[in-house]
C-alpha cells in the first residue's frame, strides 16, 4: 500500500466532526507553544512536516478498543484527552498511530485555544491561565523581491505566528515601537475554495485599525496579499502524506507502533510500556493520569510523569529495571494491574514524607530517589518510626548531594533494591531484609560507576563552596533539622542580604579590589545562607545582618525575641560581629561550626 495525500482543512474537519481519534497507546498532547507556532512557520515555507500512520476501522471494531478525542482546548492545569464515549458517528473512523503532535497543534492553531500560566501569577488562580489563539502578524512578512521582480522567502526571518489573547491581538504597535496587525490564522477555514483576496484585503483595511495601519497595509500590499494567499493555499493542498493501516488486530497494531516509534527519539521506553499498559488494561490510562495528577498537586506541586510511574511499577512489582518493551506481556501488565491500589499508597506516602522534608518540583532533582522509598513503603517498611524516618531523609539528601544517580539510574535503583530485599519465596516475590529502612547498609552498597551514597570529610568541606540552589537546600535542611517544612513555607535567605554587596558599602569600609571580588564570590554560598520562614524573610527584606537581629519589623515585633537561641540554631560565633565590615570573620566561624555539625551528623 503507497503513501496518500490529504488536505490540513480536511484533517482538521475530520478532528472537528468526531471522525479521527486518538487510540490508547498514543501520549498525552506535550509540544510547548513555541513549537507549534514553529509548526506554521514550516507550513507557510511549504518545508515537509513528515508522514502521517492513520488506522482505519469500522466503527463496530473500534467499539472494543478505548479511544481518545484530540485535545481542542490546551490548559496546562490539565492537559489530559477526553476518552471516547458512547458511539461512533461514522460507519469508518480514523486512529493517528503517528503523528498526533502535530495534528494536536495544527487542530489548536486553526480552531482550538492554548492556556499555560504566566509568570508572577499563584499557581491556583484562574487568572494566571488565559486563553489564547493563533494569530500571524501581517505587517512583519518574511518576503523579498529577487532579482526577477518575484517575491520569495527571506531565509533570515520566520513568519510571526503567535498565541496572543483577544486583548493581545488587538495592539496596532509592539513593544519596539513597530506597527502590527495579527490575524486571526483560523479565519482562514471560513473562506471558500477561491478566495477574492482582493476583496478580502479590502475588508481587512476598512476594519477597525488605526490609519498608519492603513498606511502600512497599502505600503506592503503586495507582501500581505501573497500572506494571504499562501496560508490559504498551504491549508487546502494536498500537504499531508500519510500511510493507512486496516487491520482489526490490535497486537499488530501495538506492535506497528512500536516499530514506528521506536526508531525516532521522541518516544521513550517508558512511553511505550505505558502504551502497552493501557492497549491491555481499559480504563489504564485514566486511572494513571488522573493519579499523576493527585501527586503533582501534593504540597508545593511536582513535576512526575509517565517515565517516574512506570518506572515505580516495575521496580514495585519485582520486575527488571532495565527494560525492552517486547518483553512485558500481558501477565505483567494484569500484575501491575492488579497491585495497582498497593502502589498509589506507596506513593502517596512516599511523597508525604518528602512533603515533610521541604521537598517539592523545585529542589526533587533526582525521581529515581524516591522509587527506592516507594518500594520500602510498598513491602511493608515502617514508615512512621523515627529511625525509618530519620534514615529515609537522609538517604534523599545523600543520594541528591552525591547524585548517584545520574548516568546509571536504572542500575542504582537494582543495586539499593537488592540491599532492601530479602530472599525471595515461590514466585519469585521478595520481602524486607529489615523493616526499618537499612540506610548503613546502603552507605556501603558497591554501586555501578563507583558510586557511593557514604559522605566523607571532603564532601564536606566541598558543601562548602555550594552555592544558592537546590543543592543548598538540600544541605541547609539537615542543618536546621527542627524547621517544619509541611505546616511552614521556608526560604534560602542570605544572612548578610544579598543586596549589601555593592560598591557604595565596600567604599566605606575600604575593601580593596582583589576583596571586593572574594566578597562577591562568598555571598552566594553555603555559609552566608539560612533556611528562613518565609514571613520573616519578607520582613528581613534587605536589612543589614546587625539592624534586622537588634530591630523591630514592620509589626512591631522584635525580630529576634531569643538573641541566644538565634545564634546556636544559625551558627553563629558570639565572639564574632555581625557588622557588615566583618564578614569574612563571620563567614569563617560560622563555616567552621557548619562543618563540625555536618560531621557529627553524616560521619
Amino acid at each position: 500500500m503507497s503513501y496518500q495525500n490529504t488536505s490540513i482543512k480536511q484533517i482538521v474537519t475530520d478532528i472537528e466532526h468526531s471522525k479521527a481519534y486518538l487510540p490508547a497507546i498514543q501520549r498525552r498532547f506535550v509540544w510547548p507553544r513555541w513549537k507549534i507556532e514553529k509548526l506554521f512557520d514550516s507550513i507557510m515555507r511549504n518545508y515537509p512536516i513528515g508522514s502521517f500512520l492513520f488506522w482505519t476501522l469500522k466503527k463496530d471494531k473500534a467499539n472494543e478498543y478505548v479511544f481518545y478525542e484530540f485535545l481542542k482546548t490546551y490548559d496546562e492545569r490539565n492537559p489530559y484527552n477526553k476518552r471516547k464515549t458512547g458511539s461512533f458517528l461514522y460507519e469508518e473512523i480514523v486512529g493517528v498511530l503517528d503523528g498526533q503532535q502535530r495534528l494536536s497543534s495544527i487542530y489548536l492553531g486553526l480552531q482550538g485555544t492554548h492556556a499555560v500560566k504566566l509568570k508572577n501569577f499563584k499557581r491556583k488562580s484562574d487568572h494566571a491561565y488565559p486563553k489564547t489563539k493563533l494569530y500571524l502578524n501581517l505587517l512583519n512578512l518574511p518576503y523579498i523581491e529577487n532579482d526577477k521582480g518575484e517575491l520569495d522567502f527571506d531565509r533570515a526571518f520566520n513568519f510571526e505566528f503567535k498565541f496572543l489573547t483577544e486583548s493581545e491581538s488587538k495592539q496596532s504597535t509592539s513593544a519596539e515601537g513597530e506597527f502590527i496587525y495579527w490575524f486571526l490564522v483560523g479565519d482562514i477555514l471560513k473562506w471558500n475554495d477561491d478566495p477574492d483576496i482582493d476583496d478580502i484585503f479590502d475588508n481587512l483595511t476598512e476594519g477597525k485599525i488605526s490609519d498608519v495601519q492603513k498606511a502600512k497595509f497599502k505600503e506592503q500590499k503586495r507582501f500581505v496579499k501573497k500572506g494571504l494567499r499562501d496560508l490559504h493555499k498551504r491549508l487546502n493542498e494536498p500537504l499531508v502524506n500519510y500511510f493507512n493501516i486496516k487491520n482489526d488486530d490490535l497486537e499488530d497494531i501495538l506492535e506497528i507502533f512500536i516499530r514506528v516509534n521506536s526508531g525516532g527519539t521522541i518516544l521513550s521506553k517508558t512511553d511505550l510500556l505505558f502504551s502497552t499498559i493501557v492497549a491491555t488494561w481499559e480504563d489504564g490510562r485514566d486511572v494513571i493520569e488522573n493519579f499523576l495528577k493527585h501527586i503533582n498537586q501534593k504540597g508545593e506541586g511536582f513535576s512526575f510523569n509517565n517515565d517516574f510511574l512506570m518506572r515505580t511499577c516495575l521496580v514495585l512489582c519485582d520486575l527488571p529495571v532495565l527494560f525492552k518493551v517486547n518483553s512485558f506481556k500481558s501477565d505483567n501488565v494484569q500484575l501491575i494491574k492488579n497491585k495497582w491500589s498497593e502502589i498509589e499508597n506507596a506513593v502517596n506516602r512516599t511523597l508525604d514524607l518528602l512533603i515533610d522534608f521541604g521537598f517539592s518540583k523545585e529542589n526533587l532533582a533526582s525521581q529515581n530517589s524516591i522509587i527506592v522509598i516507594a518500594y520500602f513503603i510498598f513491602k511493608g517498611g515502617n514508615y512512621s518510626n523515627k529511625t525509618s524516618v530519620d534514615n529515609i531523609h537522609k538517604y534523599l539528601l545523600y543520594a541528591h548531594l552525591k547524585n548517584i544517580y545520574g548516568g546509571q539510574g536504572d542500575q542504582i535503583i537494582g543495586a539499593l533494591r537488592n540491599v532492601l530485599r530479602g530472599k525471595s519465596n515461590e514466585g519469585n516475590v521478595y520481602n524486607l531484609e529489615s523493616t526499618i529502612f537499612p540506610l548503613e547498609r546502603m552507605l556501603e552498597a558497591r554501586l555501578a560507576a563507583n558510586k557511593s551514597l557514604k559522605i566523607n570529610k571532603d564532601d564536606i568541606a566541598d558543601f562548602m563552596n555550594t552555592k544558592l540552589s537546590a543543592s543548598s537546600f538540600y544541605i541547609l535542611s539537615i542543618l536546621y533539622p527542627n524547621n517544619k517544612f509541611s505546616e511552614i513555607y521556608y526560604h534560602q535567605d542570605h544572612m548578610h542580604p544579598n543586596s549589601g554587596f555593592r560598591d557604595e558599602a565596600f567604599d566605606l569600609i575600604n575593601l580593596t579590589e582583589e576583596d571586593r571580588k572574594l566578597w562577591l564570590e562568598l555571598k552566594d554560598t553555603l555559609p552566608n545562607l539560612q533556611l528562613l520562614e518565609g514571613r520573616k524573610n519578607e520582613s528581613k527584606n534587605n536589612s543589614a545582618l546587625k539592624d534586622w537581629v537588634n530591630g523591630k519589623n514592620k509589626h512591631g515585633l522584635q525580630n529576634v525575641p531569643d538573641l541566644s537561641k538565634f545564634f546556636t540554631e544559625n551558627y553563629l560565633d558570639n565572639n564574632i560581629s555581625l557588622d557588615f565590615s566583618s564578614f569574612i570573620s563571620f563567614y569563617e566561624a560560622r563555616k567552621d561550626k557548619m562543618i563540625y555539625t555536618l560531621e557529627k551528623i553524616l560521619l
